[in-house]
């Protein structure tokens, strides 16, 4: 059996998990505009930590962190010093000074950085990016999707849980198939992949969990006739 269904699963699918989320959740806010290098840090920064809790990101632009030429003059303990001021992980500190250098590198000047990352393909950049110690599969799509503008999709686990689940995918399924099943109506319409990504984390945290509690989940509707799809099921 093919790891991805068929084409027009994710393009009828997706859609309509997205109106469903939008009920649900509301439209996700943001990490900031693409092409900048303060989106990037935010991007970082929230990784791992919780979205319930609001938090002001003004501080990003009163620190050196506010453009990465600051943030490669200063030391990384000096970052780490900086992070843990303003309450985020200081360990970041070091990821984000070899983020910096990477930007310096392959984009240079902030000024400059309007369609910076159209110059190479999606794959270029992933190598790049993938490439730098600390950054995953996961983070790298992140920053292409949210900073770079890419059609990519930030695989997380949550989301695999999700379309295994309901049948779409096989957990198991190659990272391009994957991919494909994500980004394919985004590359033939609108349908924002960072909107989808932010409300997949929000199921995954609330709902589709290692014991999933599909009896309030709002993609309960888009279940199989047969209930929900063991992940050993589709291993």
């Amino acid at each position: 059996m093919s790891s991805v269904r068929s084409r027009p699963i994710s393009e009828g699918i997706l859609p309509s998990a997205a109106r469903l989320l939008a009920q649900f959740y509301g439209l996700p806010a943001k990490p900031g505009p693409v092409e900048d290098w303060k989106t990037l840090v935010r991007v970082v920064l929230e990784v791992g930590r919780s979205p319930r809790k609001p938090r002001d990101w003004s501080w990003i632009s009163e620190t050196p962190l506010r453009n990465p030429d600051e943030t490669c003059l200063h030391s990384v303990a000096g970052l780490a010093e900086v992070l843990e001021a303003v309450d985020q992980p200081a360990a970041k500190a070091h990821l984000l000074h070899a983020l910096a250098e990477w930007w310096q590198r392959r984009i240079g000047d902030v000024s400059n950085a309007t369609g910076a990352f159209t110059t190479r393909s999606v794959d270029s950049w992933q190598d790049d990016l993938r490439a730098i110690p600390g950054v995953n599969w996961e983070l790298a799509d992140r920053i292409l999707l949210f900073v770079g503008g890419c059609t990519v999709y930030p695989l997380d686990r949550g989301s695999m849980r999700i379309a295994a689940r309901h049948g779409w995918m096989e957990i198991s399924s190659e990272y391009d198939d994957w991919q494909s099943f994500f980004t394919t109506v985004a590359k033939e319409t609108a349908f924002d992949l960072g909107q989808l990504s932010r409300w997949n984390s929000g199921v995954a945290r609330d709902f589709c969990k290692a014991q999933p509690h599909c009896d309030d989940c709002p993609l309960k509707s888009l279940l199989p006739a047969r209930g929900v799809v063991s992940l050993d099921e589709c291993e």
